[in-house]
Parts: structure tokens; sequence; C-alpha cells
């Protein structure tokens, strides 16, 4: 008697809140996102198959033109993602290139996120700022980043907000040169369409495992081709979207 066996995936599903955020004025490919939200994404953990998962976290974005509602629930697949193999929801990381720019742009979010992340078992730390500061420059690094390594691309760029977040982010980026050795991982949105208003997917997000501490090597691995989630979370199409409430007199 032949028969299949089948294998249940797991998931969790995540409420979008804020955790620590800034508006910023934006542009990617040329398109402008005034008050894009940047910083802390704080997650709480409504349902889950995989008692493994965090009930509470707080994160970044990778995708810039994806989108998250406060106050909205999406799911999310378990186990994580690896950022090995993966390019971003929406638009792909790199700098457009298609040189091999975009596993470089992971390796340089990944290293931002597990640098100066602050990280703890509930996610990113440090004050408002400097959490828009991580976010900021990981969206430079994911978008920016050329085959060389360097963040010196023009995809995306930021012209108004605050000016010490967008300083501090400048200032981490100058070193930049894609050749680390990080295990990263991404939590990537199931279903990605269908489940916002604006039809835009969500965004994926970046999480830490217990091997934060990567092997930083001089020379990288042709097998490393990370892609967007560096641990980021794009704010979506024109980052966070915030849900108005009709007001009752």
């Amino acid at each position: 008697m032949a028969g299949s066996i089948t294998v249940a995936s797991a998931s969790v599903t995540y409420q979008i809140d804020n955790g620590g955020l800034e508006a910023f004025n934006v542009a990617i490919d040329g398109n402008s996102i005034n008050g894009a939200l940047a910083g802390g994404i704080l997650i709480n953990q409504v349902s889950s198959s995989d008692p493994t998962m965090p009930s509470s976290y707080v994160t970044v974005c990778t995708d810039i033109e994806g989108t998250l509602y406060l106050g909205q629930s999406y799911e999310y697949n378990t186990p994580v993602t690896p950022f090995s193999g993966q390019s971003g929801v929406n638009p792909t990381w790199g700098d457009g290139s298609n040189d091999g720019s975009a596993a470089k742009a992971i390796q340089n979010a990944a290293y931002l996120f597990y640098t100066y992340g602050q990280l703890t078992s509930a996610g990113i730390g440090g004050t408002t700022e400097q959490m828009a500061a991580l976010q900021l420059a990981v969206w430079e690094a994911l978008y920016n980043t050329t085959a060389s390594g360097s963040v010196t691309g023009t995809r995306f760029t930021v012209s108004g907000g605050d000016a010490t977040a967008i300083a501090q982010a400048a200032g981490w980026l100058t070193s930049l040169n894609g050749i680390y050795d990080y295990t990263g991982y991404l939590l990537y949105p199931n279903p990605l369409s269908g489940v916002n208003a604006d039809g835009e997917p969500p965004q994926e997000l970046l999480i830490a495992d217990g091997d934060a501490q990567p092997a930083i090597q001089s020379v990288p691995e042709s097998t490393t081709v990370i892609a967007g989630a560096l641990l980021l979370l794009p704010f979506a199409a024109s980052t966070f979207r915030i849900f108005r409430r009709k007001r009752t007199a």
C-alpha cells in the first residue's frame, strides 16, 4: 500500500507595533516617500505553531517598497529564512547592476544589524534615534552597495528627518566592504499578496539566531549569496502605514 508523508509547515503570526519610529523623507529608484517611518518595529506574537519563536521582538525591515501597517497582523514562515539565496521582496537588493552587489549588500546589512543593533533576546535596543539610524543604514546598505562592497550607489537617498540619526547612519556606512561572513535570518511573510489594502507585499524582518557571532573573513565566500533581509525590514512602499481610526464625536 503506497502512501506519502505530508510535512506541515510551521508559522507565526505577529502584530506590528511601534517600537521607536521616526519619520524621514526618502527616495528609492527616483520615487519619493515622504514621512517614511524608520526605527524599531515591535512585533507581538498573536499565535504560533513554532514554540521557539519569541513572544515579542524589536527589529528593522529590509523592503522599503513593501508595506507593514501598524496594528495589523502578518503571518511569517518558520523556521526563519537564512539570508543566503534571498534577494528582497520589493524591490530587490543591490545597486541594480546585477553584478553580485546583492550578495555584498546583504553582508553589509547583516554586519550593521549585529554590530550596531545592541541585540538582546528581545531584539534591537538603544534610543529611538539609534534605532532609526540602524534602519536607515540597513536600507542604504541593501540598495546602495556596489559590486566592490562599498556603499556608494544612489538607489536609496534620505533628504529630510532627524539630522543626528542620518549622520550616525552615514558614519556606520563609510568603512563597509561587503566581505563579512554572518549567518543571518529573516522573517519571511506568507502570503505576499492579498493582505495589504494598498496591494503591496508585507516586508521581511531581520531576526537574530543563536549564532549571532560571525567569523569575519578577509575574502568573501562564493557561497555566501545573501540577500535581502539583512535583518532589515523595509517599511513598505513608503514604509510603515499607520492605521487611522475614525474619531467619534
